[in-house]
């Protein structure tokens, strides 16, 4: 096999620590694997001294499947994740057993038990679920020393409760979830030197692939496993960080060249995916992020260019999108080589009714973010039902206080309420005065068509600048909330009543539902963060507009910047063909293209 100079450099490596800076498409799993080869076979370093860590099952496998083949003798490398290596460490040195490791399911019931517990007669709805387990997984990744973290879910006080009630319950039943094995295992090392210098004689060679999305808890912890050498070898790219709202923390590839002054820093520059002008591209935009590793990176490839094309409205976007599509599979190419990459869950919805259309293959493991179970739409649809006479407790409770009213919850005892008409003798006068304004609100709202209560609901009630709020605070949640208005307020345009409406809803939802599962195998449909270490010959950029792309939530520079690495690691993905796409008009509104066209295409 033969390997440029910088490979050659970081593959001959042996003692002492070195970060290798790998751009996309550079050959890190090679370097990786070729310098373990050569601390087996001609530094005849022993197989059980190396470690090599990397962040998924999948990853780990196949990295020590090629190793396997190409040096048999290294049967006795451990291959492993940073969550399976150290849940080997708790199973050996401490009484903890493969059965207390609670599994997904059981770790959404808890939490979803623990918010009822803190939160009295609140029933949270899969959303904000979604964003209480992401602040638990962020706060025990995080919280090597009691410190103060400030919930994206709700308030701190509230997180608190819920965070007690949760750990309470794992405890009772002495178990631990998936994001306790770090921390945990940090512990464990730091109160037990002894066992800390046996394990770090053992595993003197420590090899850590994608090293761009480590956090500070598994940093500290490597640390911790370190030998006198420094026998670390760092093998990442910290312009392809997108995981920052998970913990990870790119500048520790920067706090690593300062906790280790010995060490050799290597860059791998050439792309050996992508065109040479698609590499030239992705430099430009990438470049105009400032908290990063200078990378001058270069490709020989000269197959493939990229496009950037305008329409006028989305659905000529998407018709673009199908056709080109349908011209590559009908012309030979394999459809699973195509991919349709977007910056959030939500947006695909209407280009998949254009392929299911078309009879065109998709992938059936398509990730779709149903936007009828988003907050948004909780919201709306508790309001438009409490126009219309009683509703059931848990859709008063979602409104009374979007915006704030002060209406405490504690009035509504009752299975079902009619806010129209609001009898609550013993409230105060201000809790009155407020149903009072709410009542009057919902009655406006009374006979008007879908279109214009949502209208009227985020204009006059304020649920824009309610969601606005609620997707600034939760600026690291991954998730827009106010795209996924427009997009409900389009789809109730069609529809002369609510019943009708929520028909269309029921059909819509079975129908993609159905249609999820149908195709097996296709052009794939992935966000910027699944497309994440994938490759395809076509790859087409969906609704390339500010807003979107970057967006709308990336006021601060942090956010921006990372918002700018993931459009990075989406361009990188094409080996041939790359289309970024925008329309003029996007979701009946006029829309600008993404500022980060623009520096693409900077001199």
């Amino acid at each position: 096999m033969l390997l440029s100079k910088e490979q050659k450099q970081a593959v001959a490596h042996v003692n002492g620590p070195m970060l290798v800076l790998a751009g996309p498409g550079s050959g890190k799993t090679t370097v990786i694997t070729m310098r373990v080869k050569n601390l087996v076979e001609k530094k005849h370093i022993s197989p059980h001294n190396i470690l090599v860590i990397t962040y998924t099952r999948t990853a780990a496998l196949e990295m020590r499947e090629r190793f396997f083949e190409m040096c048999p003798k290294g049967a006795s490398v451990t291959f492993a994740t940073f969550h399976s290596f150290f849940f080997k460490l708790l199973r050996t040195y401490c009484p903890f057993e493969t059965s207390d490791l609670i599994t997904d399911s059981t770790h959404r019931e808890l939490v979803k038990r623990a918010i009822e517990q803190s939160l009295p007669g609140f029933i949270p709805n899969q959303e904000i679920l979604d964003f209480v387990l992401k602040d638990i997984a962020l706060y025990k990744n995080m919280s090597i020393e009691e410190g103060s973290f400030k919930p994206l879910s709700c308030g701190i006080a509230e997180f608190n409760r819920i965070f007690g009630n949760y750990n309470r319950m794992l405890r009772e039943n002495g178990n631990i979830d998936f994001d306790d094995i770090l921390a945990l295992t940090y512990g464990f090392l730091k109160k037990n030197p002894d066992i800390r210098k046996e394990l770090s004689e053992s595993f003197r060679y420590i090899l850590i692939d994608e090293f761009q999305d480590i956090n500070l808890l598994q940093y500290e912890t490597v640390r911790l496993l370190e030998n006198e050498e420094q026998n670390i070898f760092a093998v990442g790219d910290d312009d392809q960080a997108i995981y920052r709202f998970r913990g990870a923390d790119p500048t520790l590839m920067k706090r690593f060249l300062e906790d280790h002054k010995e060490s050799s820093l290597v860059t791998l520059p050439e792309n050996h995916r992508c065109p040479k002008r698609i590499v030239e591209a992705s430099s430009m935009l990438i470049r105009n992020n400032h908290n990063r590793l200078n990378k001058d990176l270069f490709s020989k490839v000269r197959d493939g260019d990229y496009v950037i094309k305008a329409f006028e409205k989305t659905s000529d976007e998407y018709s673009f999108v199908v056709d080109t599509c349908s011209r590559l599979i009908r012309s030979g190419c394999d459809p699973s080589s195509i991919a349709i990459l977007f910056r959030n869950n939500y947006q695909p919805g209407a280009l998949v009714s254009f392929f299911a259309s078309r009879s065109i293959p998709f992938d059936g493991k398509l990730q779709r973010s149903d936007i009828y179970d988003s907050l948004p739409a909780h919201i709306l649809l508790s309001y438009i039902a409490a126009s219309r006479g009683d509703v059931p407790r848990d859709a008063a409770l979602t409104i009374i206080n979007v915006p704030e009213r002060g209406i405490p919850r504690s009035i509504f005892t009752k299975k079902r309420t009619n806010l129209l008409e609001p009898e609550f003798k013993t409230a105060s006068q201000k809790t009155k005065s407020a149903l009072l304004d709410l009542s009057n609100d919902l009655k406006m709202m009374n006979g008007l068509d879908p279109f214009s209560c949502v209208k009227y609901i985020r204009k006059k009630i304020g649920l824009d600048r309610y969601i606005k709020a609620f997707s600034a605070s939760n600026s690291g949640s991954g998730l827009d909330l106010i795209p996924i208005l427009d997009l409900l307020e389009d789809d109730a345009r069609e529809y002369a009543t609510y019943a009708d409406w929520c028909e269309h809803i029921s059909i819509k939802r079975n129908t993609e539902s159905n249609t999820d599962i149908e195709e097996k195998s296709g052009v794939r449909f992935l966000s910027f963060h699944s497309s994440k270490g994938l490759e395809f010959d076509t790859v087409f950029i969906i609704d390339t507009v500010e807003g979107v792309v970057p967006s709308g939530r990336a006021f601060l520079e942090n956010n921006l910047e990372e918002e700018r690495r993931m459009f990075y690691v989406a361009l990188t993905r094409a080996k041939k063909n790359l289309y970024v796409l925008y329309a003029k008009e996007h979701r009946g509104k006029t829309a600008a293209p993404s500022r980060f066209i623009g520096e693409m295409n900077d001199p």
